[in-house]
């Protein structure tokens, strides 16, 4: 994890692009959802976070990069401990496809797939297992401060269904909310809600902060996550 954090500070300093102008940075943490949005083309995009739990504390990374004008390739590396499990997770390899632009109430709508190999991990989460998640993620702009997104897909050879509903407000340019519902269905239903802020410190850096907890539910799972974005 020391290794990711070095990693990412010396990528913010290291940076000879700040003074270019486009649009502001747009990130899939802090919540479930994944945004319809891709990457620039020819940009790179680092999404650092901490997790923390019951018996949780991971460093979530995600390295993103705009392979095209409506496709981008992502690696996320997490990394901390799990119950009595710790290191590495199996690293993951995703593509989003952009497919349509939102066109008056039809929502914009992008493709996206997740693949991890369970062989290229720590030892306490070595597995010989290939495993993948298929998605759609949509979004509705309703004004220019508020937004609805919503995502459906499988995991788990199709046996498990993931959704996600989010509301965001920005009450101004700088400042985004979220409140957020997300379940997994399979033999039962896991119900969660979680929300947060993001706030945007420049137009290429982004920190935020968001607490989830499960709904209904004996496990009683809570967690905390905060992290920082940049774009360059």
């Amino acid at each position: 994890m020391k290794f990711t954090l070095r990693l990412f500070l010396l990528l913010c300093f290291t940076v000879t692009r700040l003074a270019a102008q486009d649009e502001n940075i747009n990130t899939d943490r802090p919540d479930q959802s994944d945004g319809v949005y891709t990457l620039t083309k020819k940009y790179f995009q680092v999404e650092e976070g901490i997790t923390l739990g019951k018996n949780l504390f991971t460093n979530n990374l995600m390295i993103r990069y705009g392979l095209t004008t409506s496709t981008e390739i992502r690696l996320l590396s997490d990394a901390g401990k799990i119950d009595d499990w710790k290191g590495f997770l199996p690293f993951t390899l995703s593509v989003k496809q952009k497919i349509i632009k939102q066109k008056k109430w039809i929502p914009a709508i992008t493709a996206v797939g997740y693949m991890s190999y369970g062989k290229i991990a720590s030892k306490d989460f070595l597995t010989n297992k290939i495993s993948y998640e298929l998605k759609l993620a949509f979004e509705n702009e309703v004004n220019e401060n508020f937004t609805v997104s919503y995502n459906a897909g499988f995991t788990d050879d199709f046996k498990t269904f993931n959704y996600t509903f989010n509301l965001g407000y920005s009450p101004i340019e700088k400042i985004s909310l979220f409140a957020e519902y997300f379940a997994s269905v399979n033999s039962s239903v896991q119900h969660n809600a979680d929300a947060g802020v993001l706030v945007l410190l420049h137009p290429k850096l982004q920190v935020d902060i968001a607490c989830g907890h499960s709904i209904a539910d004996s496990d009683n799972r809570f967690y905390t996550t905060f992290g920082i974005s940049y774009k360059f």
